[in-house]
């Protein structure tokens, strides 16, 4: 029972991280061919990380889609079990050191951002846009992922 619990933790964690990677890239919402779309890059190894890539029900996207706010258990490359949290909402503001995330249940988060953070979709904290969209993955308040989507040709700066 445990093992499964787990598994199913892990699962959702990758498809949160694939969903986040993919949203901040600019990804169409709802592509054409799901599977297509899904699996362009990823070589086929086969095994159960295969199965983890492979589209979710739609019960399951739907559910990842109107996350807000979650801590997960994860293990870690040491081998470590870690506890991440991540949280989905409007930028409030931002510092070179710091992010405020207000989340859509009305709660403001604010993370600190340090050399070990990284970002998808934008190239550091300076190009974090006030006012946009984004999911900022955390350990102990510091945030180790900043995914936001990037400013497009024509789009109005914020």
């Amino acid at each position: 029972m445990l093992k499964r619990n787990i598994a199913v933790v892990v699962l959702a964690a990758l498809v949160l991280g694939v969903g986040a990677y993919a949203w901040a890239e600019g990804a169409p919402a709802r592509p054409a061919s799901a599977t297509a779309t899904a699996m362009a890059g990823v070589p086929a190894v086969g095994g159960p990380a295969d199965a983890a890539l492979r589209p979710m029900r739609p019960a399951g996207r739907a559910l990842l889609r109107r996350g807000v706010h979650g801590d997960v258990i994860v293990k870690d490359k040491n081998g470590t079990f870690v506890t991440v949290t991540f949280d989905k909402g409007k930028v409030t503001g931002h510092t070179g050191s710091s992010i405020t995330v207000e989340r859509p249940d009305g709660k403001s988060v604010t993370l600190t951002l340090d050399a070990a953070t990284t970002y998808r979709g934008i190239a550091s904290a300076a190009d974090i846009r006030d006012g946009k969209g984004a999911i900022v993955v955390s350990k102990g308040g510091t945030a180790t992922t900043v995914a936001q989507r990037p400013a497009t040709a024509g789009t109005p700066s914020a």
